[in-house]
């Protein structure tokens, strides 16, 4: 059997009504060289189902369909994709969005001439509505992997796994971590201080749905999760990390992993609100807010806002979201 090009590796967890869409523009690929794992994650839904129809109705010898009964969460389906791969590059697309046609051809296009290790692309957030709107995290361009991984974490480029490609061999000695949060971040930066460059391009390949249930959270991450968090990012930066520049990044990265948190509180509220707020407040200091500050006004602001006014915060944190989303 030829061994594919990409391993495209898509978990699935109630997406009935998304998921074949998902799957389909993974086949409409002008680069047809990939084979395509899919995860199912003990889907409660009719995932499967409709998933084994499908493929009952369009066989196709590329695509791999791996039924686990029990939930056992992302990052434990992406592992167990990584365990089945046989493609020099690995992407992890979601179920519930799209790729354009030339995601695969585009992106190994500017691998090939760069010779990157990672390529990202732009994305384009999809509405209800269908409404595009473009937005590229990261300046287009190639740079060292350590440095993608300083950008990483000072959130200057994307932190998702979905919209690149990845050298399958970054993930010899890597896993998807079992944490609560930011799991593709996790890995992204393991794999990023393992490359030897990173190349980012503007082009929009990956669609990305949003919905208003996409923008909340049902419950609050315990603030010991993220103190998890900043010491799997320390341990993650090993010898690189008593550099000035990984130090300034591991500044910026603690103050916005306890604005995600305090956010988190702002919005679900209930009883353990208040006490999850004021341990994010303590997560930081004044000094590293202004720190932050300087490579990042909007969010240096928001850590020395959050410290002096967690209503105003919510407030303002609220307007961002209307203005990023347009929702």
């Amino acid at each position: 059997m030829r061994t594919p090009r990409t391993s495209i590796i898509m978990p699935v967890y109630n997406t009935a009504n998304t998921v074949i869409n998902a799957i389909q523009s993974v086949r409409n690929q002008t680069d047809p060289n990939f084979e395509l794992l899919i995860m199912i994650d003990g889907s409660p839904d009719d995932s499967a189902d409709i998933i084994t129809a499908y493929h009952k109705k369009n066989p196709d010898t590329r695509i791999h369909i791996f039924n686990n009964p029990e939930n056992k969460g992302l990052s434990a389906m992406r592992n167990q994709g990584l365990e089945h791969a046989r493609g020099d590059w690995v992407v992890f697309p979601d179920s519930d969005d799209a790729l354009e046609p030339t995601f695969l051809e585009r992106l190994h296009q500017q691998a090939e001439l760069t010779g990157a290790d990672v390529v990202n692309c732009a994305h384009n957030m999809v509405d209800t509505r269908g409404h595009k709107t473009k937005r590229l995290k990261g300046t287009p361009g190639i740079r060292t992997g350590e440095q993608a991984a300083y950008e990483l974490l000072q959130d200057e480029l994307s932190p998702y796994a979905w919209d690149k490609i990845i050298r399958r061999s970054l993930f010899n000695d890597v896993r998807y971590p079992d944490i609560e949060r930011a799991e593709d971040e996790c890995a992204l930066l393991k794999c990023y201080l393992a490359a030897q460059s990173v190349s980012v391009i503007d082009d929009p390949l990956y669609n990305y749905s949003v919905t208003p249930d996409s923008l909340t959270w049902s419950r609050i991450t315990p603030v010991e999760e993220t103190h998890r968090l900043i010491a799997y990012f320390e341990e993650a930066l090993g010898e690189h990390r008593s550099k000035p520049d990984a130090q300034k990044a591991l500044t910026v990265a603690r103050v916005l992993a306890f604005l995600n948190n305090a956010q988190q509180a702002l919005v679900v509220g209930g009883d353990s609100a208040r006490e999850t707020l004021r341990e994010c407040r303590k997560g930081f200091t004044y000094t590293q807010a202004l720190t932050t500050l300087r490579t990042n006004r909007v969010f240096g602001a928001a850590g020395v806002l959050l410290k002096t006014s967690p209503k105003l915060y919510r407030v303002l944190y609220g307007i961002y979201i209307k203005r990023t989303y347009k929702m």
